[in-house]
């Protein structure tokens, strides 16, 4: 038997690790099921409010990855997502190359949707990007997209009390207002679909600093509608806001007029299998953070070249948790003994919460 948590749920295997902690599948030995579980491994307090706001994003929707419960142990905190064991759009990408028009149609018709309901409970995600985009193993039938990782999301309506140093996102996929600290719009969520859906199309990953994505090369088949479906994402991760989509459901409506689903595939089914396993040891990274590299979320300084790589640093955050945020504990979760700072500050950021939904935690 493996490490049990908080006397309820045993680490079985890692499945990736990110900025803010690692993701392991477990065994929660309350409900008897396998499910994901971030740990956070940094005893500080910026990181703690980055777990309580990953916590209480809970937006109920088929498209999104919502937190269960959380428990706390020594200077560890904890929580559960259900355990997506399809992989990622980056692995499906990785594995395939450029994917076929009606899969790239559908793939976006859900991320578009999931954007839809998170942008409506008035929270930007600022991390769109394919390892974040986790798949149910549905077999060579339709794909199943599920957003997930809201640890650098921010609600739209918190009122920015300073402006940070720091920008923070992952290259490729930043906005260029995200590289200079600008406020936090859906705009920005839709320039990072923009480039994701580009990256569906090409195969190619697309360039770490925020210059305009060029598609060489032949366009799949047929022609004419894979040329205006680039022209959309193009239009999408323009580096003028202005001239992007407005929100998340224009340019859903924009794609679907396209009938990306009706066209013919002429390749060989791609399948989207079950990389967990019965015995919950994964065979490839999905489970709710990106692994290490290039897709890891950075934090850099406002006016750095995006292109230089920037170096990763602790971001100071502040956060505001609305009167509809629910937060379990779940039956068994304790903290332990010891160094238990960070366990007792984080009870005490819940309970103040609890009972005083709406106010601002400044780091």
């Amino acid at each position: 038997m493996g490490e049990v948590f908080a006397g309820r749920y045993e680490l079985l295997e890692p499945i990736g690790m990110g900025g803010m902690g690692s993701v392991w599948t477990v065994h929660d030995h309350v409900d008897r099921r396998i499910k994901a579980a971030k740990i956070l491994r940094q005893s500080d307090a910026a990181s703690l409010l980055r777990f309580v706001r990953e916590q209480s994003v809970r937006i109920s929707h088929p498209h999104v990855v919502t937190p269960e419960s959380w428990a706390g142990m020594d200077d560890r905190v904890l929580f559960t997502m259900p355990l997506l064991r399809g992989g990622s759009v980056a692995d499906l990408v990785k594995d395939n190359g450029a994917l076929p028009l009606p899969w790239v149609g559908v793939l976006l018709d859900q991320l578009l949707d999931a954007l839809e309901a998170v942008h409506a409970a008035g929270v930007v995600h600022r991390d769109v990007k394919p390892a974040n985009l986790l798949l149910e193993p549905t077999g060579d039938g339709v794909p199943h997209l599920r957003l997930t990782d809201f640890g650098i999301a921010v609600p739209l309506d918190d009122a920015r009390l300073t402006h940070g140093a720091m920008a923070v996102g992952s290259p490729g996929y930043m906005a260029p207002e995200q590289w200079h600290g600008g406020d936090p719009t859906p705009q920005q969520d839709l320039y990072a679909v923009g480039r994701v859906g580009l990256e569906m199309v090409t195969g190619a990953r697309p360039p770490r600093d925020s210059t305009a994505y060029e598609v060489t090369g032949p366009l799949p088949a047929p022609q004419p509608v894979a040329a205006e479906l680039v022209r959309l994402l193009q239009l999408a991760a323009s580096d003028d806001p202005e001239k992007r989509p407005r929100s998340a459901g224009e340019l859903r409506a924009a794609l679907a007029r396209l009938r990306l689903r009706d066209l013919p595939v002429d390749r060989a089914p791609i399948v989207v299998g079950d990389r967990v396993g019965d015995a919950g040891s994964p065979q490839g990274v999905g489970g709710g953070t990106s692994p290490v590299g290039p897709d890891a979320p950075t934090a850099v300084a406002p006016g750095g070249a995006p292109g230089a790589g920037p170096t990763r640093v602790d971001l100071p955050e502040r956060t505001r948790v609305g009167s509809g945020t629910v937060v379990d504990r779940g039956p068994g979760a304790r903290s332990g003994s010891g160094s238990g700072a960070l366990v007792a500050y984080l009870l005490m950021v819940l309970g103040v919460l609890a009972v005083a939904a709406g106010v601002y935690l400044l780091v």
